[in-house]
This record gives C-alpha cells, structure tokens and sequence, in this order.
C-alpha cells in the first residue's frame, strides 16, 4: 500500500492541471470570501441597551449590603431575569448595578449592561448579594446563604451616593420564527411576564416602604420596539414579596439581548460562498486525476505495476483527499481573517458579533469541516470519473449536483430546497453552522454524514466496475 501511496502522489504532483486546480482552489475560497463579506450586511434598528421591568425598590444612603433569595423563579423564557439592582433613578437609562438569576442561563452581574460577569448555577432558588463599597459593588452567589461565592468586583462609577434598592423582575419577548422562503425566515416577538417570589430579604439601612416602579424603555424615534405587557402589582404576604414585570436589561451581547432569535451564522456565511466556488476547481482536479490516465492510456501502466485495482483506486482517493484538504485547511483558516475588517465594517461587530476564534469548539469544526467537504467533494469526483471514464460528461455531472441544483433549489421552494440542502451532496456544507437556526434544513453532523455515504456508495460503484471492465 505504501508503494501505491507513493506512485499516485507522485502522478499527482507531476500533472500540470494538479498545480492549477490547487492553487485555483486556495485563490477562489478566499476571493470569494471578500466578496461575500463586502456585499452582506447587519442592520439593527433597536436600542443597544434596554432597561425595562418592575422595580420594587427602598432609598438607600451610601454603602451597604443587601441580600435577597430567589425562592421560585416562573421560566417565562430562558432570559427571564430575577434579582436584587441598586439604580440611581426610577427613570428609565438610569445608572444601575445588578446581579440576577436568569430562568436558563444561570446568575449574571453587570453595570449598566457592561462588564457582564457570570456564574454557572441552575434552578429557579438562588440567594443573591450585592455589597457597595463607594463605586465598588461586588455581588455574591449562594445556594443555602451560608456559603457564599464571589462573582465578582465592578465600578459603578455613575451611581450616586444616593441610590433606591430594590428585587427587579423582567421577561424579554419570545420570538415566534417561521420560515418566508428557501434559507429565510422572518421573526414575531410576542410579550411575555415573568415573575418572582423574593423572601429572606435583607436591606439594611434603607429608608421607607417598598414601592412599586414600573420602569419604561426608553426608544429613539422611529426606533423598533419589544412588546410588553401590562405591569401588575406586587404583593406582600408572611415576609414573601411577589413581583412580576416585562420586558429587558441588559446591552446587546449582555444578558442575552440581541441573542434570541439567533443572529445570523457569521461563520458560516464567511465560509460558505467561498467553499461553494472553490468546489468546481476541486471537481475538475477529481475528475482529471482518473480520466487523464484513461485518455493517455497511462492507466495500463498503473495496473501494470500495481494489479490489485481496489489498491489502487484506495491510493488515489487518500493521496487527492490529503492534497485538497490541506489546501482547503489553509483557505479555511485564512478565510474568517481575511473577511473580518470587512464584516465589522458592515455591522458584524461586537459584542453581537465577536471575532471568530479557532478555540470555539463550533468555529473549529465549521474551518476543518470546510475542508473536509472540499476533500470529500474531490474523491466523489474522482469515483463519478472512474465510472463515466470521460472528462466532460463527469465534470458536467458533478458541477450540476454540487453546484447547479442548491442554485435552483434556493430560488424555487422551502421544500425542494430543504431536499437539496439535506439529501445531495450539498449537505456536507451543514459541517459549517455554528448556531442553531430556523432555515437550516440539516443538522451539521447529520449533513456531514451524507455527503460521507456519497462517496462510500460511489467508490464502492467504481471499485466493483473497475475489477470488471477492461482498462
């Protein structure tokens, strides 16, 4: 086999239109790349911060400590919010500090939605505390109030000496998707309530009764606005206080906001065009690498010296799926770098949009799954040449299953494109999602798996129709 190995890349690397093919593959990912970055664009017409909900609330003058369990949080959503605030105002944009539990994404602490900082805990009972310190506020987290666990030490430097301290309930809207066409969606935002029971609550030094505020958001003219739904008094019963609230709190990136419905796969479309172009320089190196030899007759020669036919043809698919995923590998990596000054430039900036890292677990499999794909795409070329054994019928074939169909399935219906992106070849691109989204017809994985049972069909075909038929 070692042998084998070595005499295909060597046939490989001598032919002219190898070279080509590759570097043509590198150069279209990454043109292409550019050109997709430059012409797509994120456009927000919301607020970058919101701070709405219910605040039930004391004055309090200067540093203290404060401290409030969660006995029972209601799962309006999984950022619904429920936790102890200290705010310079009842106005809505007023300087706050806040630490909270959310109903699926554990406690959260941040200033006036930044600096967010978490801890990882679930359940709906959670002891919260927020100690003040002139601007330091450190909030702390416990499950039974005696152990007590530090998440961490912020500036509130816009918080007065006076402030109001109060228990905060809010609830986002839940976004209803449903799908307008092949790869779009369109979203519905429908109000939700949330509410929390607070007891063991201790505010020492704070002045007055509680009172209840309703705290609006505040939005630029002409700006888009969350619904919400109308505001219900808290009540108060054997030291339990209920409070119910909607809306939001937080910064885009922070606290969720901006993060349900997910924003578009920045990966994905970094990637994609650019793997779809590079895909016909792939095609034409798979095809050539067999129907060259069957053209110049060297193919006598290969059996010649290797007979065992099945050998050979393994020899062929590891040497050309290694030359093109390597080639693929480095487009892939350059890709996210090369486009990134031209996405932020359009609006896919952070914290909505942070940079791609290859540390993400998703981003990584999305890079080397592109060039897998393309290595992938190469050996069913090679096997489809195998079996017609002529250049232009084998080309025609692969560029209108890899690239013609998903062209006209995204242009016809929700259901031919679904069977496109989720029953050809075109499927293996699923490996490229890193967010989980409405108009995708196929999970990455699952995707990935088809294209694979592809190829193993179509080699099984070649090498069966290769031990039979004369050279």
């Amino acid at each position: 086999m070692t042998r084998a190995l070595r005499a295909e890349w060597v046939k490989l690397r001598t032919v002219r239109s190898t070279g080509l093919a590759l570097v043509a593959t590198f150069v279209l990912a990454l043109l292409m790349t550019v050109v997709s970055a430059s012409g797509s664009h994120f456009g927000y017409d919301g607020p970058e911060a919101f701070d709405s909900g219910t605040f039930v609330h004391r004055t309090a003058a200067g540093d203290g400590t404060f401290t409030v369990r969660v006995a029972d949080q209601k799962d309006s959503g999984n950022w619904a919010k429920a936790g102890l605030m200290l705010r310079g105002s009842t106005e809505g944009g007023a300087a706050y500090a806040t630490i909270l539990l959310t109903s699926g994404h554990g406690v959260r602490m941040f200033v006036d939605g930044k600096n967010e900082k978490t801890a990882d805990v679930s359940g709906a009972t959670r002891w919260l505390r927020l100690t003040r310190d002139g601007d330091r506020i450190t909030g702390y987290q416990s499950a039974d109030g005696r152990r007590w666990d530090e998440v961490a030490t912020l500036t509130a430097s816009r918080l007065s000496a006076r402030t109001e301290a109060g228990l905060f309930v809010t609830s986002p809207p839940r976004t209803v998707e449903r799908r307008i066409g092949p790869g779009a969606a369109a979203v519905h935002p429908v109000a939700t309530t949330g509410r929390a029971v607070f007891d063991h609550v201790a505010f020492p030094g704070t002045d007055g009764a509680w009172r209840q505020t309703d705290i609006f958001q505040k939005y630029a003219r002409g700006g888009m606005r969350n619904p919400t739904t109308e505001p219900q008094p808290y009540t108060r019963a054997d030291g339990r206080l209920t409070v119910t609230g909607s809306g939001d709190l937080g910064a885009l990136g922070t606290a969720g906001v901006g993060l349900e419905p997910a924003p578009p796969d920045q990966v994905k479309e970094t990637l994609e065009t650019g793997t779809r172009l590079a895909a016909i320089a792939v095609i034409a190196l798979g095809v050539l690498s067999v129907t060259s030899e069957y053209k110049t007759g060297t193919v006598r020669t290969t059996f010649t010296a290797s007979p065992r036919r099945g050998r050979v043809l393994a020899a062929k698919a590891v040497v050309l799926a290694g030359v093109v995923f390597a080639v693929g590998l480095a487009a892939s990596v350059a890709s996210p770098y090369v486009a990134r000054p031209y996405q932020r430039e359009n609006g896919f900036r952070p914290p909505l949009f942070p940079d791609i890292s290859l540390t993400d677990p998703a981003t990584l499999r999305a890079v080397v799954g592109s060039a897998a794909y393309l290595a992938l795409i190469a050996v069913l070329s090679m096997g489809v040449g195998v079996l017609l054994r002529r250049t232009v019928p084998a080309v025609v074939l692969m560029l209108t299953l890899v690239i013609v169909v998903p062209i006209v399935g995204s242009s016809t219906s929700i259901a031919f494109s679904d069977f496109v992106e989720g029953a050809t070849p075109t499927a293996g691109l699923a490996i490229q999602q890193t967010r989980q989204l409405i108009e995708y017809a196929v999970a990455p994985w699952t995707g990935f798996a088809v294209l694979c049972a592809y190829v193993a069909v179509v080699l099984g075909a070649a090498g069966w129709r290769l031990a039979r038929r004369d050279v």
